[in-house]
């Protein structure tokens, strides 16, 4: 295969492989690759061509930063539509649903791995079909007891007023020290806490590798 040619620039290769980002935005660097060659005949370079797709991404979708700095603006549109609304949490239709829902919720954090970074936490509600109802969510620096105090005392504060609910969670120490603050209502006889049985068997199955003690 041809080397790479020093006239075969990012924005070239931008425009030979917007059409296959636009049809698929997580076609792999390889790929697209091939797909210059295939055009050309000299294989670009691996970078080259990961910023050409970042220009191919930026051109289709719009720009990471220019839509991040667009949150604030898009928060007050929300306010304004609907004047209930704690944009940091919650809109006032899923509080509103949650009423007519079993009574616990489930919360967990997941790692973002866009340019941003950070965790989303959220939490989850089931109705009697078993749907799933997302009723809450916080994008946080990190998974620490402090972020989960927050998140927590605002959905206890705002969407979950109710007494007598379950909590739903993974063995975190950080979000057993929130539930057990003073100061968030999320003692019995108001709440409960138990342990995501889908969480333990995951934990048991990677500790205990021996088939006999499975």
């Amino acid at each position: 295969m041809s080397q790479d040619h020093h006239q075969l620039d990012s924005s070239l290769i931008c425009k030979v492989i917007s059409p296959m980002i636009q049809s698929n935005p997580s076609v792999t660097i390889p790929v697209l690759q091939s797909a210059v060659h295939a055009s050309y005949h000299f294989k670009p370079l691996y970078r080259k061509v990961w910023m050409a797709k970042q220009k191919a991404i930026a051109r289709i979708y719009g720009d990471w930063k220019e839509f991040y700095n667009k949150v604030l603006k898009l928060l007050q549109a929300l306010q304004s539509c609907f004047p209930d609304t704690i944009c940091d949490l919650r809109v006032k239709t899923y509080y509103e649903a949650f009423k007519h829902y079993k009574p616990f919720v489930s919360v967990d954090g997941t790692h973002l791995y866009g340019k941003y970074g950070g965790v989303l936490l959220i939490a989850v509600a089931q109705d009697g079909n078993s749907n799933i109802l997302p009723i809450a969510f916080a994008i946080v620096e990190s998974e620490s007891t402090e972020s989960w105090s927050f998140f927590l005392t605002n959905l206890r504060r705002h969407v979950t007023p109710q007494d007598g609910l379950l909590v739903i969670s993974d063995r975190s120490q950080a979000i057993k020290a929130a539930l057990g603050a003073d100061d968030i209502g999320w003692h019995p006889p108001r709440a409960f806490h138990a342990y995501c049985i889908r969480h333990m068997a995951a934990n048991f199955m990677s500790r205990f590798k021996s088939a006999e003690n499975k």
